[in-house]
């Protein structure tokens, strides 16, 4: 039987951030690449993240290209479907929506898939919320989660299928030996939307515990400098207690997610953050909050605290840190979540099983 034409529009890294490492995972695939005739479209208007959003005479030649690039594969190849990772929100969103009334024109099926949120706060506007439906009009549409399917119901009424995300497994081996000390991680770029300042003044009014335990931040400066952070740990006379490590990559990162116990990640703003999967798969207990589809991902290994609260975070470290065995019950739990659920090999199976349905779709 011949194999149905996929043509796949989405971003690759460079540069690197969540969508893009998943789009890679896809590209990559042998499971994907074998069960469809695959073509793949990069959309490479970004080179760095501090590109992204940002409009530039490089980025509006980039486009015209690529609508040549688009017709052309549109006209050649003929796809059967379209798999789309569409931007939410902002430049990026308005110029994709250019893309899909081109690919709407020549009447092939679409599937859009969200890695991120927002569209709900940008159709509060009547002319935004008319572009938004029209672009989604007759498509078919991908989430992360059925907890973010709330983010496009104003605007689509066709099918939603709920994916999560799913990352490589690291064969690295997990020492289980019980430790004298408990090993907290922060694990992100310094970003204080990710709650980094959170954590630090949920570390300052810590209460004195019988139990021993240390706290190592590691990720690259953003909004947060490393250095400024170290300065802040200093003043707040914490460095005894906390480890401003900067940025940490391939064995070393997997090293500190194996080391470490308790997994804390008080963002603001998430929508599936696979990072909580990375610290999962090492058997971490996780502390993190109720934004995207966390609460899903983390419901029997971890507990939710209020965003933006030191106060409830110290609360939720300090009860956790001094109840080893409520420790070790959830870093069983959490890998065993991570195996059944959040692999990469359940991820392209599932989504396969999605693409068929969206093809034999009428």
């Amino acid at each position: 039987m011949e194999k149905k034409k996929l043509l796949f529009i989405m971003q690759l890294p460079p540069p690197v951030h969540g969508a893009s490492m998943m789009n890679r995972y896809i590209k990559e695939s042998v499971n994907i690449n074998n069960a469809f005739s695959t073509d793949y479209l990069p959309l490479s208007f970004a080179d760095k993240i501090e590109d992204i959003g940002k409009l530039s005479l490089k980025k509006i030649l980039r486009m015209v290209a690529f609508i040549f690039k688009l017709i052309t594969k549109l006209i050649k190849t003929k796809p059967n479907l379209i798999y789309y990772t569409i931007s939410p929100f902002g430049g990026a969103f308005y110029r994709d929506a250019i893309f899909v009334f081109i690919i709407k024109l020549f009447r092939i099926k679409i599937v859009f898939h969200l890695h991120g949120k927002g569209i709900i706060d940008q159709c509060r506007k009547k002319i935004k919320k008319k572009i938004y439906s029209y672009t989604f009009k007759n498509t078919s549409v991908i989430t992360l989660s059925e907890m973010l399917d709330y983010d496009i119901k104003d605007i689509h009424k066709g099918n939603i299928y709920n994916l999560p995300n799913g990352i490589e497994i690291n064969e690295l081996e997990i020492n289980d030996k019980s430790k004298a000390s408990i090993k907290v991680l922060y694990l992100s770029n310094l970003v204080k939307a990710k709650g980094i300042l959170d954590l630090i003044q949920a570390l300052q009014i810590m209460p004195k515990i019988s139990t021993e335990y240390s706290v190592d931040i590691i990720g690259d400066s953003a909004d947060v400098s490393v250095e400024g952070l170290r300065s802040i740990v200093k003043r707040s006379k914490l460095d005894t207690l906390v480890n401003v490590l900067g940025p940490k990559y391939g064995k070393e990162k997997w090293e500190a997610f194996k080391n470490s116990d308790i997994f804390v990640f008080p963002s603001h703003n998430e929508c599936f953050p696979l990072v909580l999967l990375e610290a999962m798969q090492f058997k971490n207990a996780i502390i993190s909050t109720d934004n995207g589809a966390i609460k899903e991902i983390i419901q029997n290994c971890g507990i939710i605290v209020p965003q933006k609260s030191p106060k409830d975070l110290t609360i939720t470290l300090k009860d956790l840190i001094l109840d080893k065995q409520k420790i070790q019950l959830l870093k069983e739990k959490s890998q065993k979540e991570f195996r059944e659920k959040y692999t990469l090999e359940i991820f392209e199976n599932n989504l396969i099983k999605i693409l068929n349905c969206i093809l034999n779709e009428n």
